[in-house]
């Protein structure tokens, strides 16, 4: 397993403790995160380190540690470059619903760091297990 894979790895790891203190040591200063499916007012893309330990911040208050498994790790042809797809098992606590989702995922590793992710999940399933309900048109 490349240092890189290791990284990914790591972050799935503290996703499921939300350990925010090991989180904000994993990724760069720089670090920038897409979550181009969130929903509103999720933002879409956050820069920087602190921006980004402060949107994950609110995470321990909405959501039960996230329980992902099924981790598959892709390494891409570009230097530090990783896929990796897996599944949430985790609970809404403000509904006591269970929130189970599908994950894919972008990763670029720099050294022992995380420096950038992009992720990729249906945001019904997260509304919906936030007690919202969804019409279709």
């Amino acid at each position: 397993m490349s240092g890189g894979e290791q990284v990914v790895r790591t972050y799935i790891e503290i996703m499921n403790r939300l350990d925010l203190e090991a989180f904000a040591d994993l990724v760069t200063d720089d670090v920038v995160v897409r979550l181009p499916y969130a929903p509103d007012p999720v933002p879409k893309v956050t820069e920087g380190k602190a921006g980004v330990v402060g949107l994950y911040g609110g995470f321990p208050s909405l959501v039960s540690p996230l329980g992902f498994h099924d981790l598959e790790i892709t390494p891409l042809p570009g230097d530090g470059e990783f896929l990796a797809t897996y599944r949430s098992d985790a609970t809404m606590l403000s509904t006591g619903s269970p929130y189970r989702n599908d994950y894919i995922s972008l990763f670029t590793v720099r050294g022992d760091r995380l420096a950038a992710f992009t992720e990729y999940f249906d945001p019904l399933v997260f509304v919906t297990a936030g007690g919202a309900t969804v019409q279709g048109p």
